[in-house]
């Protein structure tokens, strides 16, 4: 039976993507592509993976094996989730395709003075967290991603969350608001070699530090940026090449990370001990079926959406309210309480099943699905702000983080990915102009034979 519904399950995936495709709904600068690419990576070949090669360590951890029934029901699920989404998306768009102009957005002096002011008014917190990340690099050597872990951090009992006490992540993780300066410059300077280089600092900097989510998604934005500024349509092979590369070094970094800090580089990779095998990067399915599994049938409950009152406490620093909540403020369903979750994610859709079971599901991913389908019909216009346009490309990536791990705490990305776009578009209103439509004195910069940028 379970090979059976494993088959239905995958040919459901492949059949819908033929047609989004072939119909031109998912456009590689989409969110509904991002969503599709991570959707095939936990709900597709995991649950294959893990029935044909008996993948079992996270069950082991989380002290939970679901019975057929479970595992059934966590790919009907998945597929609900799939299906909101995708109706919510192509609904967004008002059923009808549609494509970006490939052109880039009119970039004036007033716009280069508001990134330039963003980044001197946010320069000392991102200098000061490079300088944190270095320093303790240097003092920790291969050790330096386990002591920035615990640096300053309580575990909560009852959660398992990593709590920060004394300090707070906008200083800590600060380093991340250079990654949009980073884009911003390749685009001003429509892709010239050296426009790049801060973009590979900080990516060396991630790797330096055994960080790879930070490295995945500030690469894969980068691929899209190019991309665009070379007006592809869609990726050709050398982009799939750059993306699979990618996806190697997220593999083996996970699984070399003292190697990597200690500079040797005489790299073991056990695929069996990799994030495709027993590993709990790409394990959300598992992580989906032990929610599945447990509400509301342990909890007693569903959380009724109450989980996102935290929105409105997160953004406070426990280091001025030490007393504030773990997560919302109001807690109905504890997942560690059932078993082992901590470090674990639920994911969207097992956010939505949490919320209020298969309704929630349709919600949340619906929602999101409308979301992304809005923002990519503005990216398509052709007035189209440099603001929008930079922070179009963070969001849409921020996808497979918000995706993997559900709820409300991709916040924190948006808020170092796209906060300092945000900051910049807010000063070019404030010193004149609208930072809707750009500048009306405009950069002159050179373009290639064809119309391609120089």
């Amino acid at each position: 039976m379970i090979g059976l519904s494993l088959a239905a399950h995958t040919l459901l995936f492949f059949g819908l993507c033929a047609v989004l495709f072939r119909r031109g709904y998912a456009n590689v600068y989409s969110g509904l592509f991002i969503y599709l690419a991570f959707h095939f990576m936990v709900f597709v070949q995991r649950p294959l993976a893990v029935h044909l090669f008996g993948l079992d360590s996270e069950f082991i951890f989380m002290t939970y094996w679901p019975p057929d029934e479970v595992f059934l029901r966590t790919l009907l699920v998945s597929d609900i989730g799939l299906l909101a989404f995708v109706t919510a998306y192509v609904s967004a768009l008002g059923f009808r395709p549609i494509a970006p102009t490939l052109s880039l957005p009119p970039v004036g002096r007033a716009d280069v003075l508001s990134f330039g002011l963003s980044a001197l008014i946010l320069s000392p917190l991102i200098a000061y967290s490079f300088f944190l990340a270095f320093t303790m690099r240097q003092a920790y050597d291969t050790d330096v991603l386990f002591e920035l872990s615990k640096l300053n951090i309580a575990i909560d009992p009852t959660t398992g969350a990593r709590l920060l006490t004394d300090t707070t992540a906008y200083v800590l993780f600060a380093r991340y608001m250079a990654f949009p300066f980073a884009i911003f410059l390749i685009v001003l300077m429509r892709g010239r070699w050296w426009s790049y280089l801060p973009m590979v600092f900080c990516l060396f900097v991630a790797l330096q530090l055994g960080e790879r989510w930070p490295l995945i998604i500030g690469a894969l934005v980068a691929v899209l940026v190019v991309g665009y500024l070379q007006r592809q349509t869609r990726f050709r092979a050398r982009h799939y090449v750059l993306l699979a590369l990618g996806l190697i070094v997220f593999v083996v970094v996970g699984q070399n990370r003292n190697a990597i800090l200690s500079g040797d580089f005489s790299l073991d990779v056990s695929l069996a001990q990799s994030s495709f095998g027993n590993h709990p990067d790409f394990a959300n399915y598992e992580f989906l079926a032990y929610v599945v599994g447990k509400v509301p049938d342990a909890s007693g409950t569903f959380s009724y959406f109450t989980q996102y009152l935290g929105v409105f406490t997160q953004p406070i620093p426990r280091a001025f309210w030490p007393d504030k909540p773990v997560g919302s403020p109001i807690n109905l369903v504890n997942l560690q309480a059932y078993g082992r979750f901590a470090s674990r994610t639920t994911s969207l859709v097992g956010d939505g099943w949490i919320s209020l079971g298969y309704a929630g599901v349709v919600v949340t991913l619906g929602l999101v699905g409308a979301f992304y389908g809005r923002m990519f019909h503005w990216f398509c216009r052709r007035d189209v702000s440099i603001y929008f346009f930079c922070a179009h490309f963070w969001v849409v990536v921020l996808l497979l983080q918000w995706a993997r791990d559900g709820s409300y705490k991709i916040l924190d990305f948006f808020f170092f990915c796209v906060g300092p776009t945000i900051l910049a578009a807010g000063i070019r209103r404030l010193i004149g102009g609208n930072a809707a439509t750009g500048s009306p004195a405009q950069i002159s910069l050179p373009v290639r034979p064809g119309g391609r940028p120089a």
